[in-house]
C-alpha cells in the first residue's frame, strides 16, 4: 500500500461559469500529480472575506490530518496586501493575508506562519490579476510535494495577521447576547457567529424557549432542534451545523423575508 494522497482544498469566489478553477487546478497538478483535489466551495459572494472566513473556520477539521487549504477570496489582488501559508497542529493554510484567517485566529488553532515571498516558487510570468494560477497553486503544488514551509519566506507572527474588524459575540450586562450575521447561505438561513456555548452559559443550558431577535426588526422566534419542528413558512431559530444561532424559515428564505445582509448586527434576549 501506497501513502495516501496530499488533501489540497480550494474556497474561492470564482464561481464555476470561467476557467479560473480548473487551471488553478492544472497548475497545482502540473506540480503535485499526486494531490486530491477537493473543491470546498466556490460560491462565495464575490470579494466577500468575512464568509469565506466564516466557512473556512467550521470545515477544516473535517478534513483529513496534513490537508492544505487554499483559499482565494482576494479583492486586493495586486495591490499591498501579503500571501501567508498559515500551520496549525492538523492542516495548513495558504491564502492572501486580508482576514480569511480571522476564525482560525479566533479559535487559536494557528501556531506558525510564513509570508510567500519567494519568487522562484511563482509561475515565470505573475498577472497582477491571478495570483491563485501564477502564486498560490504553484506554491500549493511545491508544499502538496512535500517541501518544508520554511522555503517559502520569512516568518510571520500570527499576532501580525490581518484580522476583519467584527466584535466576537458577547453578552452584555443587561442579559442579551450581541452577535454579528456572518452569511445569509444559499437556503436563505441567517448565520450569525452566536455559538451554542454562549447561549447555554448564559441561560443556564436552557435551550427550548423563545428568543427576541433583533435583526432588522423586532421579533419572537421559537428555538427549535430542527427546521421542521415549525410550519411550513415558519420562522425560527436553531443551532446550525456550524454550532452557532441561525434564523431561518421553514421552506423559505428567511435573509430575504427579514431584509439581513451579512456584517449586521444582531441583540438577542430570552422572551420572559
Amino acid at each position: 500500500m501506497g501513502s495516501p494522497p496530499f488533501t489540497i482544498s480550494l474556497l474561492t469566489d470564482f464561481g464555476d461559469q470561467d476557467e479560473y478553477v480548473g487551471v488553478m487546478k492544472g497548475v497545482i497538478l502540473s506540480r503535485a500529480p499526486h494531490a486530491l483535489i477537493v473543491d470546498l466551495c466556490h460560491h462565495i459572494v464575490p470579494h466577500d472575506i468575512r464568509q469565506a472566513a466564516a466557512l473556512i473556520a467550521a470545515a477544516y477539521q473535517y478534513f483529513p490530518v496534513g490537508a492544505l487549504h487554499v483559499m482565494v477570496v482576494d479583492p486586493g489582488v495586486g495591490g499591498k496586501r501579503g500571501i501567508v501559508f498559515a500551520q496549525a497542529p492538523t492542516c495548513g493554510f495558504l491564502c492572501p493575508d486580508n482576514g480569511l484567517l480571522t476564525g482560525l485566529i479566533e479559535q487559536g488553532i494557528l501556531h506558525k506562519a510564513w509570508r510567500v515571498t519567494n519568487r522562484d516558487l511563482f509561475s515565470h510570468t505573475v498577472s497582477e490579476t491571478f495570483h491563485g494560477r501564477d502564486i498560490l497553486a504553484p506554491v500549493a503544488g511545491f508544499l502538496a510535494s512535500g517541501n518544508r514551509p520554511e522555503t517559502l519566506g520569512s516568518r510571520q507572527a500570527i499576532g501580525d495577521l490581518v484580522c476583519l474588524d467584527d466584535p466576537p459575540a458577547c453578552l452584555k450586562r443587561d442579559g442579551s447576547l450581541w452577535g454579528t450575521v456572518v452569511t445569509v447561505d444559499r437556503f436563505g438561513n441567517v448565520v450569525t457567529n452566536i455559538g451554542r456555548d454562549l447561549l447555554t452559559s448564559s441561560w443556564e443550558g436552557d435551550l427550548k424557549q423563545s428568543l427576541m431577535i433583533e435583526i432588522a426588526s423586532r421579533q419572537t422566534i421559537p428555538l427549535v432542534s430542527s427546521y421542521s419542528a415549525v410550519p411550513i413558512g415558519g420562522l425560527l431559530a436553531t443551532i446550525g451545523s456550524r454550532n452557532t444561532l441561525e434564523i431561518a424559515v421553514n421552506q423559505g428564505n428567511a435573509g430575504m423575508i427579514l431584509g439581513v445582509v451579512p456584517g449586521a448586527q444582531i441583540r438577542v434576549s430570552r422572551q420572559t
